[in-house]
């Protein structure tokens, strides 16, 4: 038997049952991140993912074939295009899952919500509720979708390049000068993100500081006074196509916030950026590549 408890959230410790009976060897418990006991007779050979990051992160660990469900938005790799939908943003089709019959549904809890998860569960299927919250969870999540589907080898191989790069990136930026930044989420309401979000982990990660890491909401609206008083140094906008929306050249109307003074408005691909999965690292080099220029331009003027 595979059994995986969680001693500490988010790390778990794997422990391998040798001497367990033949019709169980390949049996997996695992106690999800919301704390709730997950038990597979062997691994999902038949399995739906509801979050766009769960299914990048089963590509990643070649996985694909185990996959007959997602939800909306799950679009990358573009084979994830595919695959059937069975549930948007905020609705699951239960029909439609249960007519699939999936050995196994991993959701992300956040994203869909306890009454979700319960209901799934009440409908006899078995869930495995996914919550990364930091850059560093994302390889303990490869993992543990490799345990679920019996790709253990490839996902550990794959989490390891993961943390790898992660760690390169770390050494590289840790000792860089502070850059302040706005991270932009929308326009009609300004929104933008707390410390507690995986973007603030990137930010981070590439010397960065999120000045508005201190606000309780997680994507708290904000006003443009606001952001004059904070004083960016970088602001940044994230969407999806990384294309440059119409509403962005509004911010040259604000010239005494040091970003527009500057010039140093970016734009980012959200995709990238939100999403808990290998991509991730993608955004992350960008967005420091980004500070690294606004660094080079300090460096200049100095001179």
């Amino acid at each position: 038997m595979w059994l995986v408890k969680r001693i500490k959230w988010p790390l778990l410790s794997v422990l391998f049952c040798l001497a367990c009976p033949f019709s169980f060897a390949r049996s997996i418990f695992l106690i999800d991140d919301l704390g709730a006991e997950v038990l597979l007779s062997q691994p999902a050979k038949s399995i739906v993912l509801l979050g766009p990051n769960l299914v990048e992160s089963a590509f990643a660990i070649a996985a694909a074939d185990t996959i007959i469900g997602v939800s909306e938005y799950s679009d990358y790799p573009l084979a994830a295009k595919k695959i059937p939908r069975v549930a948007s943003y905020n609705t699951i089709n239960y029909e439609q899952i249960l007519a699939s019959k999936p050995d196994l549904i991993v959701i992300w809890a956040s994203g869909f919500g306890a009454d979700k998860i319960q209901k799934l569960r009440d409908l006899g299927l078995t869930v495995f509720a996914s919550e990364p919250q930091t850059l560093a969870d994302i390889g303990q999540l490869l993992r543990t979708l490799g345990i679920l589907t019996g790709h253990v080898l490839l996902a550990e191989q794959a989490a390891t390049d993961y943390e790898e790069k992660l760690a390169q990136l770390a050494r590289q930026y840790r000792q860089q000068r502070p850059v302040s930044v706005f991270y932009q989420i929308g326009h009609q309401p300004m929104q933008t993100l707390n410390g507690q979000h995986i973007v603030s982990d990137v930010i981070r990660l590439c010397g960065g500081i999120n000045v508005f890491a201190e606000q309780p909401e997680i994507a708290p609206k904000v006003t443009i006074e606001a952001v004059i008083a904070v004083n960016p140094e970088v602001i940044m906008a994230g969407v999806s196509d990384q294309k440059k929306p119409a509403w962005f050249d509004d911010w040259y109307t604000w010239p005494m916030i040091t970003a527009v003074k500057k010039n140093q408005l970016f734009i980012v691909n959200s995709n990238t950026m939100v999403r808990h999965a290998p991509r991730i690292l993608e955004g992350a080099k960008q967005l420091c590549h980004f500070l690294d220029q606004v660094r080079s331009s300090v460096e200049v003027n100095v001179e």
